[in-house]
């Protein structure tokens, strides 16, 4: 089920066809779903993750909504967003800080990330494909993420 309040498609393939591709994107488009192909299939993971784990991090570190990570820890909104980026980069993603930061910022006050809501009911939540993600490949481009290092600690002392 989805559950957020906006619904996004990027699309990528390394081995089909770029015509397969756009014409996936344009049914999409056609049902009212904002889709969009990218070139490579790392780089479009590695955009989407540059959000999604300042988001499921934060979020569920503090047991807070998006609001309220924005207002009450946003230096480490910005810290977490920074180092996420710059993994991000090093793998092959376009993506910038600013747009990270306006993405969350736009997001609805009340949303909870899904691995907060996985933590609520006592599901098991994704700390280490999210979290430590980021780390592995951290330490493969050796650059240094003490506050998502941090965080993911946190968490798995937390038995997540």
């Amino acid at each position: 089920m989805h559950t957020s309040p906006f619904c996004e498609v990027d699309v990528a393939g390394d081995q089909t066809q770029r015509t397969q591709l756009e014409n996936f994107a344009v049914q999409l488009r056609a049902a009212g779903i904002d889709a969009s192909v990218r070139d490579f299939e790392a780089a479009l993971l590695w955009n989407k993750l540059a959000f999604l784990a300042p988001l499921a991090l934060l979020t569920t570190a503090y047991g807070a909504t998006a609001g309220e990570v924005r207002e009450k820890r946003r230096a480490d909104l910005e810290a977490v967003a920074d180092e996420v980026v710059a993994v991000a980069r090093a793998a092959g993603a376009t993506v910038d800080t600013g747009a990270v930061i306006g993405l969350f910022d736009r997001v609805p006050a009340v949303m909870k990330s899904s691995m907060l809501r996985d933590v609520e009911a006592g599901r098991p939540a994704e700390v280490d494909a999210i979290g430590g993600a980021v780390l592995r490949a951290a330490t493969r481009y050796g650059i240094d993420v003490p506050v998502t290092g941090q965080l993911v600690e946190d968490l798995r002392a937390r038995g997540l």
